[in-house]
């Protein structure tokens, strides 16, 4: 039992893969047969770099490092800060800094006049963007360095600009960051003259008052003071508190509204917002509570006590356990709980963060301000109306004891405006931001720019990116095929056989056929591999046309010699000279005085007797030849009539092989008309002469007429030496066209441009004695090939 055979079918991705490593390989034999433009292209492009590393301006670099670190409310930044990455982009922010026009201006004012070299010929308004072109900074990955590099004709004036940007960069840091401070720092000094003044004043009234009076003291409180003077006393206790907490306010609003003008940071005032406003206020602005807190630190002690029990659990029960899966799910629950309220507390925090917090802020110690002013105007009023009260009462006494805690009050204060004012003074020192340089600039004399590396790596690129570009244009404008894979590719018909340029000793008669001359010879096997190929078809091809797609393509040359090849295999065989136009097999064998196939075809007589006549020896045993015969006016109507049909029919009973010369396809319609009454066709292509177009034309019109195509010859293929892309190089010279006036000139009966080379009709005339050709004609017989 037989097994059918299985198709293997490549799947699509195979063959995209396949396809992107053909055209590859076609490439990069397109860039080995152009391999001097190639050359000349990388040529060009290293003449140009060495001219330009030659002539280019030297610039050399210089480049210092900072240190910079950030100071802040580290103890918030779990929830309203994002850790690392702010900090990243705080260091984005400082590299933009160091660039800016306020930085770069700074710098110019510091450079002295032999340090502007690079400003020479440029105008003043365009040095700062000047400089900053030149200018760059990088953060080195992973670290706070800060790399500041500067660009300049001169080494010196590199670390001069460096210096010079570094230092304008840290007097802008200390400017800003001193901003706020100093503003809040005016205020409290304002106050601070305010009730010292007042204090001058208070304790004035008190000499005048003891003056007045002659108590130089008022002794012990219990003793002279009542009730009345209490309360005044209790009132003026409670009004300067009241004022000390109207003041911080006012300067913690003052310094609020500042950061909030100049876009600064606000997360610094979120400590002194909650010590003045309360910090459970603070939190219920932002959504939170105490009694959250309390809950969140219960449940993650009763989450800590489930983990502990869990892990218990496992050294006793199984993971299916039904005591176990409870424990695990108890866990799980307080676990999804708490990280829920973490990520909507962060939300809320976040959001109000980004929109609401200058304004919240605001707002609150707005209204806890006025709270104390209503406060203080309050007890200001029941402070006088006591003081009134306790005046009225105990006269003098009273007086001076209520001057003396007023004089108290103002020493208070200015302790509490004093250290207010140095606190502020210990921040300015420290800073937001503080930047160190941990590498000076140092004079390079080696040049950055033109560098030796990149030029070669440009003029790599650029040389070979150029040469391909003009490799792949020449390319796709070259109609011609790259080689015999291309071929069969575009054409989609095999190829079936190689013929090499043949040097014969002659140009006509048998010494023109290769098989005949040499057929031990090299060039000689590629007839025999086209026999072999048309012996192995599947079907039996006893009578085949070889054509091609333009005159001079060698398909007359092919056939004589595979007719010499049939003949050596003891097969009897018949070549046929059905090019009436140009009759190429006629003028190579040198029977062009004889008649032929046109007479054939024009008579009236029996085919078999007229035949018998007609045909001629070639010379070679089991080979005859058929001539063209006189030049007819209508030769594709004769071939396309019923008596060369029965020609055809005739040769077939009479010969084991047929083989007949046919004009070229796009030349002539004949091809058409004697391809459909054939076995089969050949194809003759000449890559260094035809056009790829041409020849797809020939193939699609055999195609688009059903005239089965057996394969392809592939004639004059050169040896690779010659610098062709597969085997056969690419020539320019194409002969004679074809087209219009196929055969149509009386002295085109040359030979095909493909064979060994040209001779004159009396040459070979000459050279030939047509009287013993023939009487051997005469006395031969034709024998049907079963008879034989």
């Amino acid at each position: 039992m037989t097994q059918e055979p299985q198709t293997i079918i490549t799947p699509p991705d195979a063959r995209s893969d396949q396809m992107i490593v053909h055209v590859l390989m076609q490439f990069l034999l397109a860039v080995r047969y152009r391999k001097k433009v190639v050359i000349a292209a990388f040529a060009l492009s290293a003449a140009m770099g060495a001219v330009y590393y030659v002539t280019a301006t030297r610039y050399y670099s210089a480049k210092a490092e900072m240190l910079m670190i950030q100071t802040g409310i580290d103890n918030l930044e779990t929830s309203l800060t994002e850790g690392a990455s702010s900090r990243w982009n705080a260091m984005e922010t400082f590299e933009q800094l160091v660039r800016s026009p306020k930085v770069v201006e700074g710098a110019l004012a510091r450079l002295r006049p032999e340090d502007q070299v690079d400003l020479e010929g440029v105008p003043r308004k365009a040095w700062i963007p000047t400089l900053q072109n030149r200018l760059s900074t990088k953060n080195i990955p992973m670290t706070n360095l800060l790399e500041v590099s500067f660009r300049s004709k001169k080494p010196a004036v590199a670390v001069n600009v460096v210096n010079a940007v570094v230092d304008s960069y840290l007097a802008f840091l200390d400017e800003t960051h001193r901003g706020t401070m100093g503003e809040v720092r005016d205020i409290f000094s304002r106050q601070l003259t305010q009730v010292s003044q007042d204090l001058k004043q208070k304790e004035e009234e008190l000499i005048a008052a003891r003056a007045q009076s002659g108590i130089l003291q008022s002794g012990k409180s219990d003793e002279i003071i009542d009730p009345v003077t209490k309360r005044a006393m209790f009132f003026a206790d409670q009004l300067s508190s009241v004022q000390r907490n109207r003041i911080e306010l006012q300067a913690t609003l003052a310094g609020i509204q500042t950061a909030v003008r100049n876009r600064e940071d606000l997360r610094q005032h979120l400590i002194t917002v909650a010590d003045v406003v309360g910090k459970e206020l603070m939190m219920r602005s932002f959504g939170l509570s105490n009694a959250d807190g309390q809950t969140l630190a219960s449940l993650e002690q009763q989450l800590l006590k489930d983990r502990a029990d869990l892990e218990s659990m496992r050294s006793c029960l199984g993971s299916a356990h039904p005591s176990m899966i409870a424990q695990q799910e108890k866990v799980r629950q307080a676990e999804m709980y708490l990280q829920g309220y973490q990520q909507r507390s962060a939300e809320s925090v976040a959001r109000i963060q980004n929109t609401q917090l200058g304004p919240l802020l605001v707002q609150m110690v707005q209204q806890r301000l006025h709270e104390t002013i209503e406060q203080e105007r309050s007890l200001d009023g029941q402070f006088r109306v006591a003081q009134q009260e306790a005046s009225r009462r105990v006269g003098q006494v009273a007086r001076l004891a209520v001057l003396e805690r007023d004089v108290q009050r103002h020493y208070n204060l200015i302790d509490v405006l004093v250290g207010k004012i140095a606190s502020l003074d210990l921040k300015q020192d420290g800073g937001e931001v503080r930047a160190k340089v941990t590498a000076p600039p140092v004079s390079n004399e080696r040049p950055v720019s033109p560098r030796l590396s990149m030029v070669a790596f440009f003029v790599l690129v650029v040389g070979l990116g150029s040469g391909f570009s003009i490799v792949y244009v020449l390319d796709v404008l070259d109609d011609r095929f790259r080689n015999l894979e291309d071929m069969q590719h575009q054409l989609g018909v095999p190829i079936l056989s190689l013929v090499q340029r043949l040097n014969t000793p002659q140009t006509t008669g048998l010494d023109a056929l290769q098989l005949h001359v040499a057929p031990m010879s090299t060039e000689s096997e590629a007839f025999r591999t086209l026999r072999t190929a048309l012996a192995l078809a599947d079907q039996h091809l006893h009578r085949i046309v070889v054509t091609s797609a333009e005159p001079g393509d060698g398909k007359t040359t092919v056939l004589a010699n595979l007719g010499v090849c049939y003949a050596q295999s003891d097969k009897k065989t018949l070549m046929i000279d059905a090019d009436l136009r140009r009759p190429g097999l006629t003028n190579l064998m040198q029977m062009r005085r004889n008649e032929g196939l046109s007479t054939l075809l024009c008579s009236e007589e029996n085919i078999p007797d007229l035949c018998a006549h007609l045909i001629q020896p070639s010379g070679i045993e089991n080979l005859d030849v058929l001539p063209s015969g006189p030049r007819p006016a209508n030769p594709a109507e004769l071939l396309a009539g019923s008596r060369f049909i029965e020609l055809i029919n005739w040769a077939t009973t009479v010969y084991d092989q047929v083989l007949i010369d046919s004009p070229p396809t796009l030349a002539t319609s004949d091809s058409a008309v004697v391809g459909r009454l054939v076995d089969g066709t050949i194809l003759v292509v000449q890559p260094e002469k035809n056009r790829r177009r041409a020849v797809i034309r020939a193939v699609e019109g055999l195609h688009g007429l059903r005239i089965p195509l057996l394969g392809l010859v592939v004639n004059r293929v050169e040896p690779d030496d010659r610098g062709g892309y597969y085997g056969y190089g690419y020539g320019y010279g194409y002969g004679y066209g074809y087209g219009y006036g196929y055969g149509n000139d009386e002295d085109s009966d040359d030979l095909d441009s493909s064979d060994a080379g040209h001779s004159s009709q009396q040459d070979w005339e000459q050279s030939t004695d047509y009287e013993d050709l023939d009487e051997a004609r005469s006395s031969r017989r034709i024998v049907p090939r079963r008879a034989a």
